[in-house]
């Protein structure tokens, strides 16, 4: 008969099923709640800004892919910064597409083909996952800063008595999803998992020059992608829209998605994130609208990279097969 898994292990499994429990049925509640608004804000979003916007999300995705060349010569590869950015597009996009097939090491497996150790890929990756909150964060401490008013809008929102349950649900999604990480943070076999993730940085030989060069394009690129969801939040209610307010909001969301431990990209909490923000300046259906938008146009970029990048493949193919 096969064992039990210990009772540390179910908890976490248990904890974990209700985490995503809570990311995909609260939305989804409150969008049911909500639909009739939320279909009319879809149904008269601007399709040319809207289009637009996905545009520049994907020249933001082959941006933030081509950084990874960075991190990777902070640790003394002197690889193609191309090779390095159809590898990490074809790795990162794998996570929409059923089957399985994806996972966080994705990259390290295909490090021999990039001519690098896998000691020095799982560095990277690490690495680079650590200057990203970095840069995120940075982007909603600036947005806070940028925009006083923003902070007190947030409180009486955050306490006001005038929301439906399924409303406050909402909000209170990404505070569950926090307090679960905490506790699945707790767990010994957790932090061993952590401890285990961190132990790459300890490998020798790293250059501050390539990191700190790294660490100014993803800022760069986060102020972009802040840019992009001003103009997508104009495409579904065309009114004036901060840049300061946008980076507040996708760099808070996107770091309360990231520890949403348990939360498959974060997906369903990040949108609710970015739906309490947004609900400062526009209607609860609308922010619900944009929320859902920039998901779908995010997987779309992804998607698309992806795509581009093994017909890149297949055209660099095709002479030495001709030969």
């Amino acid at each position: 008969m096969d064992e039990a898994p210990p009772p540390r292990l179910q908890v976490k499994s248990v904890l974990k099923a209700l985490l995503l429990a809570c990311a995909l049925g609260l939305p989804l509640w409150a969008l049911w709640q909500q639909r009739h608004g939320f279909l009319e804000a879809l149904a008269t979003a601007d399709p040319g800004l809207v289009a637009g916007v996905g545009l520049g999300l994907l020249l933001y995705t082959l941006c933030n892919a081509s950084i990874w060349a960075d991190v990777l010569r902070a640790l003394g590869w002197r690889g193609s910064r191309l090779q390095a950015t159809r590898t990490w597009v074809e790795c990162e996009a794998l996570k929409w597409l059923p089957g399985g097939i994806w996972g966080y090491a994705s990259r390290v497996v295909r490090a021999p083909a990039l001519g690098t150790t896998r000691s020095i890929a799982g560095a990277s990756l690490v690495a680079e996952l650590l200057l990203t909150i970095a840069a995120w964060a940075l982007l909603a401490l600036l947005g806070l800063a940028l925009d006083p008013g923003l902070r007190s809008l947030l409180l009486e929102k955050l306490t006001g008595s005038q929301s439906s349950l399924a409303n406050k649900l909402f909000w209170l999604l990404p505070l569950l999803a926090l307090l679960g990480g905490a506790t699945l943070l707790a767990l010994a076999p957790v932090r061993r998992a952590i401890q285990h993730r961190l132990a790459p940085l300890r490998i020798s030989g790293w250059r501050p020059g390539p990191l700190l060069r790294a660490l100014a394009s993803y800022l760069t690129l986060c102020a972009f992608h802040a840019l992009l969801l001003v103009f997508l939040v104009q495409a579904v209610f065309p009114a004036p829209y901060s840049w300061a307010s946008a980076a507040a909001a996708d760099g808070s969301a996107w770091l309360i998605g990231f520890f949403a431990i348990g939360v498959p990209g974060g997906i369903g909490v990040r949108e609710a994130g970015i739906t309490f923000f947004l609900s400062t300046h526009l209607s609860t259906p609308e922010a619900m609208a944009v929320a859902v938008l920039w998901r779908v146009l995010q997987i779309a970029a992804e998607l698309t990279s992806f795509a581009l990048s093994k017909l890149l493949s297949k055209r660099l193919s095709e002479p030495c097969t001709r030969q």
